[in-house]
């Protein structure tokens, strides 16, 4: 049976769409995303999977009960950052104090270190090379920030579709797990998240990461908002102006389309392929040892 990477952004939906509307109240826990974590934790146990948790310092921070209960199911705990800020908009100062925090935050409730990274909006490019230096000064081992996907800037040139082992230009050694893409007339077709099972029926999905050449990724990805049984809605304070509502109507809308179809798509998936956690491969490959790519300042794999 084909293996594939399983793994959760830990992020709480409303959370992040309060802040970017600006509410004062946008870190107060809510209801909706303790539901959503008990629904997804519960579903990989049906499923019998262990996945990888990127965990949001700040969600983190307001809901340190579920983050718990995710390390204590056996899940395998990594890092998200802190504040959700993508990393082409920090300056490297701002995303060593952002990745720090988040790394204080998560160990002091798990009491586990995370070693391993993912980008908010897979966010390193060409332009942020030095945040491999940062999270190889912060005792980071692997990361998955990469996507090949054109809705990302600036992306990194050269990316391998197979996972690799590369040396920063500070001279660490890291290991890369690129997002899972399907070739279709020689382009690469992003296949690998909530955001495309949403649109692709699943046999399609299953088709394409069947179809994948020898050794290519399989890392894949989901939020609990994707998997929770509910509808997303952003809840406003009482007297929110109509521009508030109107914003955190058009929020909802672009959500809830085709977000039932995730669920059923990882149910379909977790039939015929082995899922499991980014830290079970990164120790297979380092067993392995593989001769590390080099990372170039101007931003190509070579």
């Amino acid at each position: 049976m084909n293996t594939l990477l399983m793994s959760v952004d830990f992020e709480d939906w409303h959370q992040i769409v309060h802040r970017r509307l600006g509410l004062a109240d946008w870190h107060r826990p809510g209801p909706a995303l303790r539901r959503q974590s008990r629904e997804t934790l519960d579903m990989l146990d049906r499923l019998g999977v262990r996945a990888t948790f990127f965990i949001l310092g700040m969600t983190a921070d307001a809901y340190p009960r579920e983050v718990e209960e995710i390390a204590a199911r056996g899940h395998e705990i990594a890092s998200h950052g802190y504040a959700h800020y993508r990393v082409f908009d920090q300056s490297p100062d701002e995303f060593h104090a952002d990745i720090a925090k988040s790394v204080e935050v998560i160990e002091g409730i798990t009491g586990v270190r995370p070693v391993g990274y993912r980008a908010p909006a897979f966010s390193i490019n060409r332009r942020t090379v030095w945040a491999y230096e940062v999270l190889a000064d912060l005792g980071f081992l692997w990361d998955s920030s990469q996507n090949d996907s054109p809705r990302i800037p600036n992306r990194i040139q050269g990316i391998p579709e197979t996972p690799y082992a590369f040396t920063e230009p500070g001279g660490a050694e890291m290991w890369e797990f690129p997002l899972a893409v399907a070739q279709v007339r020689g382009r690469a077709v992003p296949v690998a998240g909530g955001s495309y099972w949403r649109v692709l029926p699943r046999r399609m999905v299953a088709s394409a990461l069947r179809g994948r050449a020898p050794g290519a990724s399989g890392a894949l990805y989901t939020h609990p908002y994707e998997l929770g049984s509910r509808g997303l809605r952003a809840d406003l304070p009482p007297g929110a102006s109509a521009r508030l509502r109107l914003n955190g109507l058009a929020r909802g809308l672009k959500a809830n389309p085709g977000r039932r179809r995730v669920a059923k798509c990882l149910r379909y998936l977790a039939r015929d392929f082995r899922l499991t956690t980014y830290g079970e491969a990164f120790d297979e490959h380092q067993r392995h040892g593989q001769r590390p790519r080099s990372l170039s300042r101007e931003g190509s794999i070579v």
